[in-house]
């Protein structure tokens, strides 16, 4: 798992004049993570790498890019006759189908819509376009497009998923996948007959494809350690056999150059093979991509929080216990002291003459929450503060024309709210000494490389950088990046040289974004008190075919944004997404307090109870280390040294609501 000799020079060469400054290179990668390939008619290859289309010859080598326009893209697949491209892209908070035509040289989307459409196909007709897609509140349904009228009707309509469906050459039988009360089934449609089981599993089954001659389907069956590629040969009864068990197998139909020829890919790179051997060979490619910025890899210095309307006196709370935003477990039976905004002490209880004291009993206390990347209605009312503060969140980070007046509103004791810090598209943030507290990159990936002197300038002043796809990412140099999609890594947990590359020598923050349809206990969220009042939720879908899981190596911290829920709920239901996707709920408490605060230049100085930080504060009935829905069991908010009850927000924010 490695760069070819010539991207290891190149790497040795930039370690050498990090301080020059961002330089431009050439790298040659010659394996990828997660590719997925289609073979051509006339014998062309096509894959996806780094969020971008390629195209090869039919015996490997120099792979040329497909200017696509938007990425990332994946899975794409040959037209019939070779003029096209279909192929899903990674949207803002969904997927879509783009259709790439070669005569043209230009690349135009063919689903339109909020929703979730993936996995397109080809039918032999060349006209139509057969795909998954959550357009209706039944799960993922299969999906049809005729092309040239943009007609589009439902092919199935049964409880649970059907998804990868796959025409057969001839254009009479449709296979697909099924996902019903924890079974999942390879089907069958024959023309003009039921559907059909041809086999059933308890772990996943994927990426179904037909042989040329109709006579057996392959598909991935999902295992523990990595995948299998079984074939299902369609017999009466049909025979379910394994072809390919070794390697890590993509998650990626097998392309058929014809009924004896295979192609598939694992371990990085493109695997060949012929039916009946059992043998497969590397199928070389090379790749060439711009080598990213060299990453300063952190904001420099810490940033200094300023203290707005804080009250004078101290102010003790006094609970069971509490987690300090570092470690794992709480500590017990200290009072916190809160003077002028900040902690001042951690010590034993005893007597404090003219200190207001809230004793808050079994109680336990967290940091904070900070919501790394957040929305707010363009129009917002006062007592959206108080809805956000009964939720916990007691910073957000957020792009709104307002952010600075409402962030001194909300500081004070009458308008209560979370404190707000400006977030700035790179081309409109200003250089003064109003400096934002996050810069945003979007676009193609020509866009990062065009603003790297931008993004290291504005990295060098402490504001870092996130872009909005690793794609952006790898041109720019940004060390943020937004989106649970970011650098992926393979079945078995690898990532081969392509990521490695975005990823770059440094420690890459994913912000997450992770939150969907099926995140648990979203729908007691949406129901709670305070709901109506924190604005109105669009309906809330699938962004992801499959659950998200984390690996060990990335940097994670908790933002919101994508997730398109009402703000407050929508950090809420992040916590709960990422211990979903295999955090414990000491760290998906930590993505939104101390790694958010670090990840921010700010160090010490939020998401954390010690002495010197903000004194932000969170007070729960219940052991949200031991069960992260009770980090919603909110009784009481401590924000900017004063005391809010969690019931009297609510309560202020229906008054405000009703005056407003």
């Amino acid at each position: 798992m490695a760069f070819n000799v010539r991207a290891s020079w190149l790497l040795a060469a930039l370690a050498l004049v990090v301080a020059a400054g961002p330089l431009r290179a050439d790298v040659t990668l010659t394996e990828g993570t997660n590719i997925a390939v289609d073979i051509a008619a006339d014998g062309r290859i096509t894959m996806d790498l780094l969020g971008g289309l390629w195209v090869l010859p039919a015996t490997g080598g120099r792979a040329d890019p497909v200017a696509n326009g938007l990425l990332p893209a994946e899975r794409p697949r040959w037209s019939p006759d070779a003029s096209a491209l279909i192929y899903q892209v990674q949207a803002a908070s969904r997927h879509e189908l783009w259709l790439y035509s070669f005569e043209k040289q230009a690349a135009h989307p063919v689903s339109v819509g909020e929703y979730f459409d993936q996995h397109p196909g080809w039918h032999p007709d060349g006209l139509r376009i057969v795909y998954s897609s959550d357009r209706r509140d039944s799960g993922f349904d299969l999906w049809e497009l005729d092309l040239p009228t943009g007609l589009t009707w439902r092919m199935t309509n049964l409880a649970g998923d059907e998804t990868e469906p796959a025409w057969s050459a001839d254009g009479r039988d449709l296979v697909y996948i099924r996902y019903v009360d924890a079974t999942w089934m390879l089907m069958l449609r024959p023309l003009g007959e039921r559907d059909q089981v041809l086999v059933t599993s308890t772990t996943r089954l994927s990426a179904p494809s037909w042989r040329p001659d109709g006579s057996l389907v392959a598909f991935l069956r999902h295992g523990d350690t990595g995948m299998s590629i079984d074939i299902a040969i369609l017999s009466d009864p049909p025979l379910i056999r394994t072809l390919i068990a070794d390697g890590d197998i993509f998650d990626a139909p097998v392309a058929w150059r014809d009924r004896h020829h295979l192609l598939y890919t694992a371990n990085g790179v493109i695997r060949q093979r012929q039916f009946d051997s059992w043998t497969s060979f590397d199928l070389p490619f090379e790749a060439t991509v711009e080598q990213p910025a060299v990453s300063q890899n952190a904001p420099a210095g810490q940033r200094d929080l300023p203290v707005i309307d804080a009250p004078v006196g101290q102010l003790v709370i006094r609970a069971r216990r509490f987690f300090d935003g570092v470690s794992d477990g709480y500590q017990n039976g200290l009072d916190i002291v809160v003077e002028g905004g900040r902690i001042a002490e951690l010590e034993p209880p005893r007597d404090r003459s003219g200190a207001i004291v809230v004793d808050m009993g079994d109680l336990t206390v967290l940091p904070g929450f900070v919501d790394s990347y957040a929305a707010l209605p363009q129009l917002v009312e006062d007592a959206l503060g108080s809805v956000l503060l009964s939720y916990g969140v007691t910073t957000m980070l957020v792009a709104h024309p307002d952010v600075v007046a409402l962030d001194r509103r909300w500081s004070g004791k009458d308008s209560p709210g979370p404190r707000l810090l400006p977030v700035a598209e790179i081309g409109n943030a200003a250089a003064g000494d109003d400096l934002p507290w996050l810069v945003t990159i979007g676009g193609k990936q020509a866009a990062g490389v065009e603003l790297r002197a931008s993004v290291g300038q504005w990295q060098s002043r402490g504001v870092p950088v996130i872009a909005k796809n690793w794609r952006v990412g790898l041109g720019s140099g940004a060390t943020m990046l937004l989106g649970a999609e970011s650098l992926p890594v393979s079945p078995r947990g690898v990532r081969y040289a392509d990521i490695e590359l975005a990823n770059g020598a440094g420690r890459t923050t994913i912000v997450s974004g992770l939150a969907d349809a099926r995140t648990s206990g979203l729908g007691s969220l949406l129901e709670s008190r305070q709901a109506a009042l924190a604005g109105k939720a669009l309906p809330v879908s699938r962004r992801f075919a499959e659950p998200r899981q984390f690996s060990a190596g990335i940097s994670i911290i908790a933002g919101s944004r994508q997730n398109r829920l009402p703000p407050g709920i929508a950090l809420q239901a992040e916590l709960r997404a990422l211990v979903d996707a295999g955090l414990s709920p000491s760290q998906a408490l930590r993505s939104a307090g101390s790694n958010a605060a670090a990840a921010l230049g700010l160090g010490a100085e939020l998401g954390r109870i010690g002495i010197g930080s903000a004194a932000d504060l969170v007070i729960v009935d219940g052991d949200p280390l031991g069960n992260i829905a009770d980090a919603a069991r909110i009784v009481g908010i401590v924000r900017n040294g004063r005391f809010f009850s969690a019931i009297g927000l609510i309560e202020r924010a229906g008054l405000q609501a009703a005056v407003e």
